[in-house]
């Protein structure tokens, strides 16, 4: 069923509406100049597109989750059975939103969902998850230790007194060009079903959540002569020719995120099946994409949420 609504125009206003009436994205290219002469004036073609939120539809997301999960875990994508995770995503009764334009029945352009990943650590993709971000993070000890200590197997005893502290996995992706201005409303949605849920199964009382996302370096290849490129020919594809320029985000509700992040890290995918330079398209600057993780307790996401909404308000 539809949720919420969201409008943008030409200018990337977004408008977030509560109520259940159509949205509309409006696009407003430039027109060319007519045949009536160098002073008539140029004209302007509007296109509408609704942008729609929408509760999982398992029986239409599939394909597009295991799309978006690809995008998200870049190179390392093929370590994982993708199609198990969008699964676990899609199961019934799973809370999280999508965005599509074309209905409940068309393909998603974002989606924001959780993953009790104590609940399905026995579960071979949820394993492999674990053990990858357990390498990634060797290096952070003190992260390491935390999520080894969150996402180990309880151990039942006959008089447990320690509350076993459950993790949330938030998986988060977009096509490329969707505004930020679309996050925060899918969080505090995120956040409502979640508390919903809460009261009957407690499938998401979660005391911390892991988002997995992506950072990226923009990288600018140094120029060599045709007589150095000749010499070094067999050593291209071995030595970087290239240097670190600067980080951004993919994700910019990241930002807020990592200001009230526990523990937060950026590694390198395990697998480089493209060179930076051919990630250069329109630009003299290449893209090296980096995997994210940052660790929030509960209390914490609750305040990222507002503080989302703040630093990218609806227009």
């Amino acid at each position: 069923m539809g949720k919420r609504k969201v409008q943008e125009d030409n200018d990337s206003d977004i408008d977030v509406s509560s109520t259940d009436s159509e949205t509309e994205l409006e696009v407003q290219p430039q027109g060319e100049q007519g045949e009536q002469g160098e002073g008539a004036e140029e004209e302007e073609e509007t296109v509408n597109v609704d942008f729609d939120y929408f509760d999982l539809n398992p029986s239409v997301d599939f394909h597009a989750t295991k799309t978006f999960l690809t995008q998200l875990f870049g190179d390392d994508a093929n370590s994982f059975d993708i199609s198990a995770l969008a699964d676990l995503i899609l199961q019934e009764n799973s809370v999280g939103t999508t965005i599509k334009t074309d209905g409940k029945e068309s393909d998603p352009f974002a989606i924001l969902s959780v993953i009790n990943l104590n609940e399905n650590l026995p579960k071979p993709c949820i394993k492999q998850l674990c053990d990858y971000i357990f390498k990634k993070t060797a290096a952070n000890s003190e992260f390491n230790i935390i999520l080894k200590k969150l996402l180990s197997k309880s151990k039942t005893t006959s008089n447990t007194s320690q509350k076993e502290l459950r993790v949330g996995l938030i998986v988060s992706e977009r096509m490329i060009n969707m505004p930020v201005e679309v996050v925060p409303p899918m969080y505090k949605m995120l956040l409502e079903e979640m508390s919903k849920a809460e009261d009957a199964h407690q499938r998401y009382e979660f005391d911390y959540f892991l988002v997995v996302s992506k950072i990226y370096h923009l990288v600018a290849a140094n120029e060599v002569s045709e007589e150095e490129e000749l010499k070094s020919k067999s050593k291209k594809n071995k030595k970087s020719q290239t240097k670190q320029v600067e980080m951004d985000y993919f994700h910019y509700e990241d930002i807020v995120l990592e200001a009230n992040s526990s523990y937060k890290g950026v590694y390198n995918y395990t697998n480089h099946n493209q060179e930076t330079d051919s990630r250069r398209v329109f630009t003299e600057y290449g893209i090296d994409p980096k995997l994210s993780l940052i660790l929030l307790d509960k209390e914490s996401l609750e305040k990222s949420v507002p503080e989302m909404e703040q630093k990218f308000p609806p227009f």
